[in-house]
């Protein structure tokens, strides 16, 4: 495999452009996620392509065609899966939020049957009022930030496998491009 790079590498020096680097992994996100399947296709994808046997005297080179369309399939297939995922992320961002917004309406409930009871006296109200101000803007941060944490990650990963299957688009119209 190593001899298949450096030959690679070598043919791309002879005038091949360079094929974009793949992103490294998040080492935060899917380290203890099992089914990465659409990345694993692209993967052995990829490295049918950087495999494939070079034609001589050229940078052009030969693949399985039936491996090739069959690695396609299975990414089309899987597709709809990472999608589902994302798709639950977000229900879960917005029970998540939901969730945060009845804590913080339950805190400023409670922050108001305290208030109430405590009108008489004045130091005692006036710390109630902040405490109750602090709670809200408390509750208002978290649930903006679990918000914002849960659409970073939705983004970065329908991001990713845009990326994904831009590359793989991007080998494929090369190869259909060497093969004709």
């Amino acid at each position: 495999m190593e001899e298949n790079r450096n030959r690679n590498s070598a043919n791309r020096q002879d005038g091949g452009q360079r094929r974009p680097q793949r992103m490294p992994a998040d080492s935060s996100r899917g380290e203890g996620r099992p089914d990465r399947s659409v990345e694993l296709l692209l993967e052995r994808l990829e490295n049918t392509v950087e495999e494939a046997r070079s034609v001589p005297l050229g940078t052009r080179c030969m693949l399985d065609r039936e491996e090739v369309l069959y690695l396609v399939r299975m990414i089309r297939e899987s597709m709809p899966q990472e999608l589902e995922r994302a798709r639950w992320v977000l229900q879960q961002n917005h029970q998540l939020i939901n969730e945060a917004r009845r804590e913080a309406e339950a805190v400023i409930r409670d922050a108001e049957v305290q208030m109430a009871a405590m009108v008489d006296e004045h130091e005692v109200t006036q710390q109630a009022q902040q405490a109750a101000a602090l709670m809200i803007d408390e509750a208002s941060q978290q649930s903006e930030s679990i918000r914002n944490n849960a659409l970073n990650y939705t983004r970065e990963v329908l991001e990713n496998l845009e990326e994904h299957l831009t590359n793989m688009l991007v080998n494929i119209k090369e190869n259909q491009k060497a093969l004709d």
